[in-house]
C-alpha cells in the first residue's frame, strides 16, 4: 500500500478498525502534493469532547479502584489515537521530506496503532469499551504550527513522546502497587517503545537543524507558542530512558532544571 493512501484512510476513517488499518508492505512512490487537514474523521462515538477543569485524571492514591485506573487507561488510549492521526497528518503534510524520515514516521505510526489496540484490549478486560468515555482534541490544537518536519519532531517526538518516558513508568508503578500487573506491564511496553520514538526525533533533530545551532536551541526555537520545554517532562524525570534514547547528559540536565 502507498503511504499516502494509508494516511488518507486513517484520517478519513469512521471506524476504529480503519484507524488501526495494517498497511502490509508500504511503498512511497507517489507521495503527492502536501495535503493539510484541520480535523480528522472519527467514529460517531469517538468525537472530540470539550474538556472541563473537573475532568482531571484520578490522583494516584485512587488507583486502587479499578474504575479509576480505567479512566487513566482510556485517556492514554485517546492520546495514542491522536498520535496515530498526527503521524498520518505528517505523512500527508510533508511529502518532500527525506524518504528515511517518512519511513521512520510510518514505522512509529504502526507502533502507535499497536498501542491503541493494547489499551483497547486492556480496557475491554476491565469492562470498558474504548470510546465510551470523553476523548479530547489535544494534539490537534498544535497542528497549525506543524509547518515542517523539524517542528513536527520538536512537538511530537521530543515533547509529547518524551514526556511519556516519565509518565508511563510513573503510572505503571502506581498500578503495580495496587496489584494491577496487567496494566503495569502495558505501561512498561509503552515506555520501551517511546524510547525508540524519542530516539527517532533526536536523530532527525541533528540532521534537520542548522549545524551552527545547538540541539537544545533548535528544539526550543521550533516549539510552537502553545508548548514550553517543560511539557517534555513529567513530575519525576526519568534519566535512564532518555539516555537509552541517545540524549546527552547536558540536554537531560537542562530539562531537569525546568
Amino acid at each position: 500500500m502507498e503511504i499516502r493512501e494509508w494516511a488518507e484512510r486513517i484520517l478519513s476513517a469512521d471506524t476504529l478498525a480503519e484507524k488501526l488499518l495494517s498497511p502490509g508492505k508500504l511503498t512511497d512512490l507517489h507521495p503527492g502534493a502536501p495535503l493539510l487537514i484541520s480535523e480528522p474523521g472519527r467514529p460517531a462515538h469517538m468525537g472530540f469532547a470539550k474538556r472541563t477543569l473537573e475532568e482531571k485524571l484520578p490522583p494516584f492514591h485512587e488507583h486502587g479502584n479499578q474504575d479509576k485506573r480505567a479512566v487513566c487507561l482510556h485517556r492514554f488510549a485517546g492520546h495514542e489515537l491522536l498520535a496515530v492521526e498526527i503521524m498520518a497528518y505528517a505523512l500527508l503534510a510533508f511529502p518532500s521530506a527525506p524518504a528515511a524520515f517518512r519511513r521512520g514516521v510510518a514505522h512509529t505510526l504502526i507502533e502507535e496503532q499497536g498501542h491503541v489496540q493494547l489499551y483497547s484490549d486492556r480496557l475491554k478486560e476491565m469492562g470498558v469499551q474504548f470510546g465510551e468515555m470523553p476523548l479530547y482534541r489535544h494534539f490537534w490544537h498544535h497542528v497549525p504550527y506543524l509547518t515542517c518536519p523539524l517542528r513536527y519532531i520538536s512537538a511530537m517526538s521530543l515533547t509529547f513522546e518524551m514526556a511519556n518516558l516519565d509518565f508511563a513508568p510513573l503510572y505503571g508503578k502506581s498500578f503495580a502497587r495496587f496489584g494491577d500487573t496487567s496494566s503495569a506491564a502495558l505501561m512498561a511496553q509503552i515506555e520501551k517503545d517511546e524510547i525508540h520514538h524519542v530516539s527517532f526525533g533526536w536523530r532527525w533533530l541533528q540532521k534537520l537543524k542548522n549545524p551552527e545551532t545547538t540541539a537544545w536551541v533548535a528544539w526550543t526555537d521550533h516549539l510552537n507558542p502553545k508548548l514550553t520545554p517543560r511539557r517534555a517532562r513529567g513530575f519525576v524525570l526519568n534519566r535512564g530512558s532518555r539516555l537509552k534514547a541517545g540524549l546527552p547528559e547536558e540536554w537531560i540536565d537542562n530539562l531537569k532544571r525546568l
